[in-house]
């Protein structure tokens, strides 16, 4: 053991690399706090990055003996441990409980936190993450050991280098532009590329680009020393449907914050085999990050992870460990300085209630389906510079509700029936790479124009919210035609944190009004009011549940299920009263959605006939047209009287 002695000068280090180890614990120590309260006896500190763990452990035996942050005098002699991940913690366990016991004062140098041995957080005093070196100390030893000033940009570049490459790297003599030439050629890793998209290129991610631009402002003022950690949001969970673009995005986030990226999953944690091994590589991918922040951590399918208060089953436990072990990361040692964690969930309400508490990923984005001008820039994107200035409108018309893989897919498929033909592509090749579309009967156009008319009748009537737009489709694909889609009509219904029954009844009453509308003004009602999820039977009759079996507004004030459930329709099967109740609610909206419509009844066939005639009409346009069947047909008074029946 080396005696106890005061900290060196950058000059009596032996490396440029040992100098900035040395920086890196004092800042991280001092930032921890650790020593404000009663002196700690056993101290933890995990490396920033495995490869470099003989030279913290080094430092530490050497340097830091009878250091102490706060304090002038000198302490007694640190017993320094040092401790690497490995298979037999329970031997590794005993070792250390004995040089606990033999020595007053210990400091354990781990590579990881994985590498601390079962059982043994109750025996340490404080647990230290050491931070990368910062700007300021990679100027220092450029000054020290090179002799030369060093930018504010080219020292960030250094930061992020491993000591190991600092050390081989930085020589006395080097140009600091030859310096950072070299550490840029030696981390520059072939699973990091550089190319891809940035936020700015990306197209339709809505409320996701603007969060991810704000969060590159963030983080650079974090790099310069503007802002603390604090300051900048820990993560964000993304939702929406497949192929919507939630690891392009993330990967893009990484690029637009010049941060590294770290991607997982609970699947390909999983894969490594056992319980333990998946913690392990858990564990191993924030390790990661962190050793390399600033980083942008991409959590695919976080739904597998599951629900703590919905576990039942046999795998409860495992499950349990699996959720629990994702938050200790997310809380994470030091409070994982510089690691953004991004989330990306189809079912976003599947999610333990824990994982979006604040400090996690308190922030919940939606990605939306890209609309025609997003569809456009996305074309644009993928075809790389071919068909500048061709007219993309068909295609883009064509591609409605596509996500943006299915685009990328669309101009694969085209590059590919032109490289067969051997000549450039044309927007012929895109079209033809469009599914095949069978054009609508007008009898079923007629039909849809009727339907969607009555949803829209009956929303403005019970002044259920803004009316968005409405729309009908004159042709389907063949994937179309099997969900019975073909109109859509979009309200902006009025959100509050409590609802009243007579609102929810209003918006049961608009969800039945195209299969209301279709019997009164066509003599009968056909099957694309239902058959699939998010049909407007499907949607009815959850609503109508919660009235009757979670909000207490129904008959009965039992409470049987939560608002979010996610199999709900399962509580209706197997409770006959229950699914009662419920059918005898929507039979009375129904009746009511057909009394509506049989009073406005020449208003729904103005609305479908224009609907016919221009297949999408605006709020701004149906407004107008009721406007019109006022003053033909009807008083104020009449129109909106039905109002007072809820």
């Amino acid at each position: 053991m080396s005696r106890r002695r005061k900290h060196k000068s950058p000059k009596q280090f032996e490396s440029a690399a040992s100098f900035l180890a040395f920086c890196s614990i004092i800042h991280s120590v001092r930032n921890a706090h650790i020593y404000q309260g009663d002196e700690p006896k056993v101290v933890v500190l995990c490396v920033p990055d495995s490869q470099d763990f003989s030279f913290y452990r080094e430092v530490l035996e050497d340097a830091f003996q009878g250091w102490q942050p706060n304090a002038q005098h000198i302490v007694p002699d640190v017993w320094t441990v040092g401790l690497k991940a490995t298979h037999d913690k329970d031997r590794q366990r005993n070792r250390l409980i004995k040089t606990l016991v033999e020595n007053e004062k210990v400091v354990l140098v781990a590579e990881s936190s994985d590498a601390l041995p079962n059982g043994i957080d109750g025996l340490v005093d404080a647990v230290v993450q050491i931070q990368k070196p910062t700007v300021r100390h990679i100027q220092a030893a450029a000054r020290a050991f090179l002799g030369q000033q060093i930018s504010d940009t080219d020292a960030e570049r250094a930061a992020l280098a491993p000591l190991s490459i600092v050390a081989v790297t930085w020589r006395r003599g080097r140009s600091v532009g030859t310096v950072i030439d070299a550490i840029k050629l030696a981390t520059e890793s072939p699973s990091q590329p550089r190319q891809g998209p940035t936020l700015d290129d990306l197209h339709g991610m809505g409320e996701a680009s603007t969060w991810g631009q704000e969060l590159a402002k963030d983080i650079n003022d974090w790099r310069a020393r503007k802002i603390p950690w604090d300051d900048v949001d820990r993560g964000a969970l993304i939702s929406g449907p497949p192929g919507c673009g939630k690891t392009t995005y993330a990967q893009a986030l990484a690029r637009t914050c010049n941060a590294h990226f770290v991607s997982g999953s609970l699947a390909q944690w999983q894969a490594r085999g056992h319980l333990g091994d998946l913690l392990k590589a858990m564990r191993s991918a924030f390790a990661e990050a962190t050793r390399n922040a600033p980083a942008i951590l991409f959590i695919d399918e976080m739904d597998s992870v599951g629900d703590r208060s919905r576990l039942s089953d046999h795998h409860a436990h495992y499950n349990r460990e699996v959720t629990n072990g994702l938050l200790e990361c997310l809380d994470g040692v030091g409070g994982r300085e510089g690691v953004v964690v991004i989330g990306a969930t189809n079912y976003p309400e599947q999610l333990d209630t824990a994982l979006i508490r604040p400090g996690r990923l308190d922030r919940i984005i939606r990605i939306p389906l890209p609309d025609q001008d997003a569809r456009t820039g996305i074309l644009k994107w993928h075809l790389k510079g071919n068909l500048v200035g061709a007219d993309l409108n068909e295609v883009v018309d064509g591609t409605e509700g596509y996500t943006g893989a299915a685009l990328e897919k669309l101009v694969r498929d085209a590059r590919r029936i032109a490289r067969r033909a051997r000549r450039a592509m044309t927007v012929g090749d895109l079209t033809a790479s469009l599914p095949l579309r069978l054009a609508l009967p007008e009898r079923l156009q007629h039909r849809l124009a009727v339907h969607e008319a009555g949803h829209v009748l009956v929303g403005c009537v019970l002044k259920v919210g803004r009316l968005v737009d409405v729309s009908i489709a004159t042709s389907l694909t063949l994937d179309d035609r099997d969900q019975h889609s073909g109109g859509q009509t979009r309200f902006s219904y009025n959100s509050s944190p409590t609802m009243l029954r007579c609102e929810l009844l209003g918006e049961i009453t608009t969800m039945l009004g195209g299969l209301a509308a279709e019997e009164v003004l066509l003599g009968s009602r056909s099957s694309g009011g239902g058959g699939q999820e998010g049909a407007d039977l499907h949607m009815a009759t959850l609503c109508a549940l919660n009235i009757e079996a979670s909000f207490g507004l129904g008959d009965q004030l039992s409470y049987l299920l939560a608002a979010n459930e996610t199999e709900p329709l399962a509580l209706l099967r197997q409770n006959l009263d229950l699914r009662q109740r419920v059918d005898k609610l929507l039979s009375n909206e129904f009746n009511h959605a057909k009394s509506i419509v049989s009073t406005h009844r020449n208003t729904v066939e103005l609305i479908a006939t224009e609907l016919l005639q221009t297949q999408s009409l605006t709020g701004a346009d149906v407004e107008a047209i009721m406007q019109q069947s006022l003053v033909q047909c009807h008083t104020a008074q009449e129109f909106t009287q039905e109002v007072d029946h809820v």
